[in-house]
């Protein structure tokens, strides 16, 4: 067993997100001398950098407190709603504490007005602002604001898997998109991608779908969903490494902040993993 596979087996998901927001805390402390970014250093690097524009469809990962920002998230989200407009759409994971295992295991419910995203102050304050939709789905919810926004999260409890072509990430595929990282390298499009590409690798997920728990509006439902098997993840090589090696002509990475920000184009990374993943080259570790 890998030690980082123990590590999320016998220390609760509450303790380790302390303990990574913890050790991320000292390392940008050692870093006090990198000048505070502001909302204009933002707009140049979304706008100059990664050519966003009006009518972008954008899903966001990010980790606020890489950005050392000098302004607040709320203004963050703010500035990306002017840029792509009335026109354009606003995606982000809403994952509930935990990996989805771990979720799945505790049998806890999944409450739409109370359970805090894992995902980070982003996705948290976003959800709570005005005009913006949440997917019903008990571990890979999507919140969105935009000209689609309700269309993109309708039926995602009803997807085949969470990732799949009927879910809020395949709409992002079936339609011009962009994948967007605020100081962080995870994709969570990347799981779409192996998902509509499953025939050609292994399966990743539990073999059976799991029954999970959501509350909304003071009812109860079931939804019935498959699970990422943590034994199997293990093994693979991190989304974001993996995504290096494509050598995608749309990956465009800044340093900023403490780390680094990031935009693809989602439809060139379906079709490069597809050509890899055909050529038997996914992302398992050598």
């Amino acid at each position: 067993m890998s030690i980082k596979l123990f590590f999320k087996q016998f220390i609760p998901s509450k303790l380790r997100s302390r303990l990574k927001k913890s050790r991320r805390r000292i390392k940008n402390s050692l870093k006090k001398r990198i000048e505070k970014t502001t909302l204009d250093d933002v707009y140049k690097l979304l706008v100059n950098e990664f050519s966003i524009t009006k009518g972008d469809n954008l899903i966001i990962s990010s980790s606020f407190g890489n950005l050392n920002a000098e302004f607040s998230p709320k203004e963050l989200i703010q500035l990306l709603q002017e840029i792509v407009g009335e026109d354009g759409n606003i995606v982000m994971p809403f994952y509930p504490p935990g990996n989805s295992y771990e979720w799945a295991k505790s049998g806890q419910v999944f409450d739409m007005q109370t359970t805090r995203s894992s995902m980070g102050i982003l996705t948290q304050v976003f959800s709570e602002m005005p005009h913006v939709y949440k997917s019903v789905h008990p571990t890979k919810a999507v919140v969105a604001w935009g000209k689609n926004a309700k269309e993109i999260t309708s039926g995602h409890e009803k997807a085949k898997t969470p990732f799949y072509w009927d879910s809020p990430y395949g709409w992002l595929l079936k339609n011009s998109s962009k994948s967007l990282g605020l100081g962080i390298k995870s994709n969570p499009m990347f799981h779409a991608c192996e998902d509509v590409l499953s025939e050609y690798h292994i399966s990743l997920y539990s073999r059976k779908m799991v029954p999970l728990k959501i509350a909304q509006n003071n009812n109860t439902q079931v939804v019935n969903t498959f699970v990422h098997d943590p034994m199997i993840i293990s093994n693979l090589i991190e989304i974001g490494d993996y995504i290096k090696t494509l050598d995608l002509k749309s990956y465009k990475r800044v340093n900023i902040g403490f780390k680094y920000c990031y935009c693809l184009n989602n439809q060139e990374l379906l079709k490069n993993c597809e050509i890899q993943f055909k050529k038997g080259n996914f992302r398992n570790k050598k």
